[in-house]
């Protein structure tokens, strides 16, 4: 096999595996979170939002007591 075979073969194979990774790690669903800091959930403490797009947006802190309050699949791609 000649060094331009081999090279355009490496060419291929490294555009394949770098897509194939990149889709891996694609979100697969639009999620929207709600924290609360208590089990009755009176009083609201911070949200994260987690995109198509592998971005995350949030505000105020965390907790154990949440609500997911949107989630949808994600369009092929990682578009929103």
């Amino acid at each position: 096999m000649t060094l331009k075979k081999k090279a355009l073969l490496a060419s291929i194979f490294a555009t394949a595996v770098s897509s194939f990774a990149y889709a891996a790690f694609q979100p697969t669903h639009h999620v929207e979170i709600e924290y609360y800091s208590d089990a009755a959930k009176t009083k609201h403490v911070g949200s994260r939002i987690h995109t198509c797009t592998g971005r995350t947006f949030g505000s105020g802190s965390t907790s154990q007591y949440f609500v997911v309050e949107t989630t949808f699949a994600c369009n092929r791609g990682g578009e929103l």
